[in-house]
Formats: C-alpha cells, sequence, structure tokens
C-alpha cells in the first residue's frame, strides 16, 4: 500500500469511528480526518519504520510520462523494474476499464452473470494448474 492508499484507510477508519459515535453530521468530515491522524500517528508510534519502504505512488510519475510523450513524441522510461511493472499494470487496468466501458453501461444482466461464471472457472482452472 502507498502512503496515500494509507491515509484512505485511516480516514475511512475515522469516518466509521465518527459515524459510530453519533457525531453530527456536520462534524464528521473534520472528526474522521481528526481521527484519520491519529490512526496514522499511532502506527508510525507502534510501529517504527512500517512506512518507510513504500513505492512512490506510480499515478503521478505516469501522468508525468504520458505528458512528455504527448508534448514530444518521445519519453524517457528510466524507472526501476518495480516501477515499470507498476506502470504497467495501472495502464493495462485502465486500458480494460476503457475497452469495458460500453459493457459496464449497457450489458444485460445474464452476460453479466455469464461472464462473472466464466472467469471465475479461468481462475479455478488456474489456481488448480499452480
Amino acid at each position: 500500500m502507498t502512503r496515500k492508499d494509507h491515509r484512505i484507510f485511516f480516514t475511512a477508519l475515522g469516518f466509521l469511528a465518527a459515524v459510530q459515535s453519533n457525531v453530527r453530521e456536520d462534524k464528521r468530515s473534520l472528526q474522521a480526518t481528526m481521527l484519520a491522524g491519529l490512526i496514522e500517528s499511532f502506527c508510525e508510534n507502534a510501529m517504527p519504520g512500517a512506512f518507510a519502504n513504500e513505492l512512490p505512488d506510480i499515478e503521478p510519475l505516469l501522468e508525468s510520462y504520458i505528458k512528455e510523450l504527448r508534448d514530444t513524441g518521445s519519453a524517457k522510461l528510466n524507472f526501476d523494474r518495480q516501477t515499470l511493472l507498476r506502470m504497467y499494470e495501472l495502464l493495462t487496468v485502465q486500458n480494460m476499464r476503457n475497452e469495458q466501458k460500453q459493457f459496464y453501461i449497457s450489458g444485460h444482466d445474464d452476460v453479466i452473470a455469464n461472464r462473472v461464471l466464466q472467469l471465475a472457472e479461468e481462475r479455478i482452472r488456474r489456481e488448480e494448474r499452480a
């Protein structure tokens, strides 16, 4: 998880706590943010160095690369293997979502259910081969 992922998770926990504590609706955001900061501080104190080895957020790197590629027609990918793989994964997911957008919008429930079944069966076969 990236630092951003952790903060989102901590904020969600803070919001959950604010809701369960019956904090007034107009104060929930402030309370959730405050609790998220406390949770993050607690985690940093309880587990020193837990966030030290986090990988950089890939989206800004990818957006910068795409902007340079768009503006100049070429751009260097001077990143380590792990960063390149994460960039590849993000682009693959974005590409798949774009290709599937129309399916998501207009796909009939039976067609979607059949696709879920097909993908689940493929996963089971993959897991059995591993």
